[in-house]
């Protein structure tokens, strides 16, 4: 983490490079260790980025709980599995929190300009149920029953951002809400709302098709206009953010925080990354080191059982 912080800048664009030379060479020392763990890929609906990998526990667990976790990436960029010398990322994740006793899902979605608003929150939609569906393809000796009814939902950054809306989105068109199989989401450094002087404008307009559409339709837009029965209907939520985060996107997590307090009259747990930027929260995952933050979220996932 010493190198973490030696990294001046906290602004995202700034942080990419130095932060992922960091932690490539940690990642490959542990290679055997997040290989290790049993992965199968799916598709969940029909083009090559309705796709997820599945990483199974290698500990028996009589119920297994279910994580499916939504990667950031601006809207624009973002791969389940990137090529070398950067091909562990994610998969970290995805083993970490497999050998934690869950069965973690980790999808692709589609990607602005190729999908606009409600696109990739329709994805992860999506890929919650099939999960739900097909419980078959979850089943190992490890894990002989799956808790579809007790889904956690994680997102970071955009992948935060789509994860809740997914979970305010109508589901006039599916007989089961989503609500009902997800019980906690845990959003990391949400990007939940935007200024007019956003260096992401270009991108914003390329998803949700305006500023003005998006100050409607992005996390706090969605929260602020919905109904008080789909507010009534939210799961369990705690708040992650590095302690190195842009000050914008800090204060855009504390605003969501109140709005959220104030719409469900619950003031969301909160859990802080010390030491992390916004991109080394996930990359530290299966070092060994800096996973503080992860086993805190865990600990919020146990409470509810």
């Amino acid at each position: 983490m010493d190198k973490v912080a030696q990294i001046a800048s906290t602004e995202i664009g700034d942080i990419i490079v130095p932060t992922f030379s960091v932690f490539a060479p940690l990642l490959e020392e542990k290679r055997a260790e997040i290989q290790e763990i049993p992965r199968s890929t799916f598709k969940y609906r029909s083009t090559d980025r309705h796709q997820l990998d599945v990483y199974y526990p290698i500990t028996r667990e009589d119920k297994t709980q279910i994580l499916v976790w939504i990667y950031g990436g601006g809207f624009t960029t973002g791969e389940r599995q990137m090529p070398a010398p950067f091909d562990l990322v994610y998969a970290n994740v995805g083993a970490y929190f497999a050998r934690r006793g869950f069965i973690t899902i980790i999808p692709d979605y589609r990607l602005a300009p190729d999908t606009v608003f409600p696109g990739a929150a329709e994805d992860v939609r999506d890929a919650i149920r099939w999960a739900i569906k097909h419980p078959e393809h979850l089943t190992t000796q490890n894990s002989p029953n799956p808790d579809t009814k007790n889904i956690f939902l994680m997102g970071h950054s955009a992948g935060a951002a789509h994860a809740f809306t997914a979970l305010v989105l109508p589901n006039a068109d599916d007989s089961t809400p989503l609500q009902s199989s997800v019980a906690g989401a845990i959003l990391c450094a949400g990007a939940f709302d935007f200024a007019p002087d956003d260096p992401m404008l270009d991108t914003v307009k390329q998803y949700w098709g305006g500023f003005e559409q998006a100050k409607e339709n992005d996390p706090m837009g969605l929260l602020a206009s919905a109904s008080q029965s789909v507010v009534a209907s939210l799961p369990r939520i705690v708040l992650v953010v590095g302690e190195r985060e842009p000050s914008s996107l800090l204060q855009v997590n504390q605003d969501f925080s109140q709005a959220l307090e104030s719409r469900t009259g619950k003031k969301p747990a909160k859990i802080v990354g010390q030491g992390h930027n916004h991109l080394s929260v996930n990359l530290t995952l299966g070092t060994g080191g800096g996973e503080k933050w992860a086993e805190e979220v865990i600990a919020w996932i146990r409470k509810s059982e």
